[in-house]
């Protein structure tokens, strides 16, 4: 029960950090603020000693995650420049599910039920839906389909990595903390380097901003480590994509994006996927 409440919080964090760069239309520089919001976080953490050292083993798998996250964040920057939120997020989402069920259930030997298999497969299968006549709104062009399913074997590939390092070094906030260094200092550099007038005038006028999708992406990604130390991997990549549903609502309310039938039938699919994994 605490795992799902973690993951379900997380989704929410997760849902509300997307909505805030969709947004924007300095997509780059607000996730520079992000990034500089969790490299001061790190700095904080080593600044009181509360990180420990990782095992030698450990380090393949932070560069790899943290490898995958900075190529998720250069995607993410291009899907949202020409996709409704409510459109991009659930095809990048719901590939994910699939990419850890697959990797779990041949490389990790994680054991699951056909009830949680069902359950999980629901929710990709939703989001096919958002591909007839473009979810209900504009159609997301045929060149960007690859980049969005590239976004979505970085989350699976990055979400399974995380997951398997906490088998192996059961300590999620010494993780994060390591994860970060390597993949929150780039896009600071980039926007200072690139783009620094610019980057001084957003934190002048809108640090809020950045600092509430800093908070967002950290404490998201922290409670989902917690989450899949505690329980299945596979089913907390799962039941993080209830973010789905919320993102679709968001877009609606506060991007004024469209609601047709297609993207009723996908949350509809998530939420059943969800459903039958947790009854």
């Amino acid at each position: 029960m605490l795992a799902t409440t973690l993951v379900l919080v997380a989704a929410l964090l997760h849902a509300a950090w997307n909505t805030l760069i969709k947004f924007s239309a300095e997509r780059l520089l607000v996730i520079a603020c992000m990034d500089s919001v969790a490299m001061l976080f790190v700095a904080l953490m080593f600044a009181f000693g509360a990180v420990d050292w990782p095992p030698a083993e450990l380090w393949p798998w932070i560069f790899a995650s943290a490898a995958l996250e900075l190529l998720y964040r250069y995607l993410l920057i291009q899907a949202y420049r020409v996709g409704d939120l409510g459109l991009v997020y659930p095809l990048m989402r719901g590939l994910s599910p699939l990419v850890v069920l697959a990797l779990t259930l041949f490389f990790a030997g994680e054991v699951l039920t056909t009830q949680q298999i069902i359950g999980i497969l629901l929710i990709p299968l939703g989001m096919l839906c958002l591909l007839w006549q473009g979810g209900g709104g504009e159609r997301l062009p045929w060149s960007m389909l690859p980049v969005v399913a590239l976004i979505g074997l970085c989350i699976g590939g990055y979400t399974y990595i995380d997951g398997q390092a906490l088998r192996r070094w059961s300590h999620p906030l010494d993780y994060l903390v390591w994860v970060t260094l390597l993949s929150a200092w780039p896009y600071p550099v980039l926007a200072l380097v690139a783009k620094r007038a610019a980057f001084t005038l957003f934190w002048r006028e809108q640090w809020r901003l950045g600092l509430s999708v800093g908070f967002c992406v950290l404490l998201s990604y922290a409670l989902v480590l917690w989450a899949m130390q505690l329980g299945s991997i596979a089913e907390a990549a799962a039941l993080r994509e209830i973010s789905v549903i919320l993102v679709v609502l968001f877009g609606m309310r506060y991007l004024k994006e469209p609601f047709g039938r297609p993207r009723l039938l996908a949350c509809g699919l998530v939420l059943i996927g969800l459903l039958v994994m947790k009854l």
